[in-house]
């Protein structure tokens, strides 16, 4: 009775011995093909086959690789947002402010030279008409008398536009005081006082 028992326990344990092994087998084999299938996520699926990705909303999903796929293609997958680059900050020598040409890449509509004179122009217009009216001198009178002053608001005027221009500082907009006004009104003073000039030199005396 114990010899025949010892027989046949053999035999089972044989068989249940292979099938263990063949189990095995498969489940490696199965394992590795998961693993080795290609899948457009670019991510490692579980023991499932499945995927774990994050939607639009920010929701965790876990799904099959196909899924995500078309999760992807639709849009509804999470997308991190960079910020924008920052632009390098643009500066120039003085030799290029004061060239007749307004410099690549400028805040300034016009060039050094132009803007200068025409900010000197309205400041000189302004003050001489207003001096003519009072004392009624012409524009050279009024520079005979007070050179220091005329020279100290040109050197001012220049300093200060020269500076603003070199570090190439977006001029602020004050209501309708834009940089593309004081443009224009810079060239009209410009040819307004150029006339004031040459009218007083003609008649010989104060215009106004």
């Amino acid at each position: 009775m114990s010899a025949f028992s010892v027989v046949a326990r053999a035999p089972v344990a044989a068989r249940v011995a292979s099938v263990n092994t063949t189990s095995t087998s498969s489940v490696r084999r199965s394992a590795v093909v998961v693993r080795a299938a290609p899948t457009p996520t670019n991510l490692a699926p579980d023991a499932d086959g499945e995927v774990m990705y994050t939607d639009a909303s920010g929701a965790a999903v876990k799904a099959s690789a196909a899924q995500y796929a078309a999760d992807k293609a639709a849009g509804n997958t999470y997308k991190t947002t960079l910020p924008a680059p920052v632009a390098a900050t643009v500066s120039y020598s003085p030799a290029e402010v004061f060239a007749f040409q307004a410099p690549k890449g400028t805040n300034f509509l016009a060039s050094g030279p132009e803007l200068m004179n025409g900010r000197l122009a309205m400041l000189a217009f302004v003050a001489a008409a207003g001096e003519e009216m009072v004392n009624g001198k012409t524009v050279v009178e009024q520079a005979a008398s007070s050179p220091v002053g005329v020279t100290l608001v040109i050197s001012s005027v220049i300093a200060g536009s020269l500076w603003t221009y070199c570090a190439n500082l977006k001029p602020p907009a004050a209501g309708p005081f834009k940089n593309n006004i004081e443009l224009l009104n810079g060239r009209t003073a410009m040819i307004g006082f150029a006339s004031l000039l040459a009218a007083e030199a003609f008649i010989g005396h104060a215009l106004l």
